[in-house]
């Protein structure tokens, strides 16, 4: 089922915008996703509780933290963690690793609780491009802390083709870890096109036209 309300959340905070974007990779794209530029109570929150639905619907509270990678997932983390327990009363700590291991005090390449050798662990973060971050995290997690990834929590799939497949796919078949997205790009433009969200719309035939033209190139 289409997550209605998540898509005009992004809309309307301008965590999904709309135009044209030069990305990492070099692409012209007519769209960009970024969640940090949801950094107050509310918005962070609201994005939490998406999350905490889609965690709740795959993995029930079959899993023992929530992992959020340096940067931008440390926030991300604190989010979902507060959404599970207000939510669905599943109190569950966050983590997230830290780019250079402390020496002092407390040294460790992590922060967060000692959890038992083999608990489970579920990254969040935005998207996935190459998904070189998310396996730099499971590697600190498999050899950090002798944990086990089940499973990757995304906001959005931009179901772009990587080498061979869809990013997600890729990553999947190459670590055998399953990523599951909210909403995926294709869904917020079918919804948004030509819809009057508070009065603004966000994606009008030119802009649909413009993505579906990215698609036939970068698209799955």
């Amino acid at each position: 089922m289409v997550n209605t309300e998540f898509i005009e959340f992004l809309a309307k905070s301008g965590a999904v915008k709309f135009g044209e974007f030069t990305l990492k990779s070099g692409r012209q794209s007519p769209f960009f996703i970024s969640t940090g530029v949801l950094c107050d109570g509310t918005t962070s929150y609201e994005l939490g509780k998406h999350y905490a639905r889609k965690i709740t619907e795959v993995y029930k509270d079959q899993f023992s933290a929530i992992f959020g990678p340096a940067y931008k997932g440390i926030p991300l983390a604190v989010s979902v963690s507060i959404a599970l327990q207000k939510e669905f009363s599943i109190n569950r700590c966050w983590m997230f690793d830290r780019k250079e291991k402390k020496t002092h005090g407390d040294a460790s390449s992590f922060v967060g609780p000692n959890l038992d050798l083999g608990s489970k662990f579920i990254i969040v973060d935005d998207v996935m491009t190459t998904g070189e971050t998310k396996l730099e995290a499971v590697e600190k997690i498999t050899n950090g802390l002798k944990g086990e990834v089940i499973g990757i929590i995304i906001a959005v799939d931009r179901q772009e083709k990587r080498i061979k497949l869809n990013a997600t796919e890729e990553f999947t078949e190459k670590t055998g870890i399953p990523v599951h997205s909210i909403t995926t790009i294709k869904e917020i433009f079918d919804h948004l096109l030509n819809r009057n969200v508070d009065g603004k719309v966000y994606v009008d035939g030119d802009t649909y036209a413009a993505f579906t033209e990215y698609r036939k190139k970068y698209g799955i």
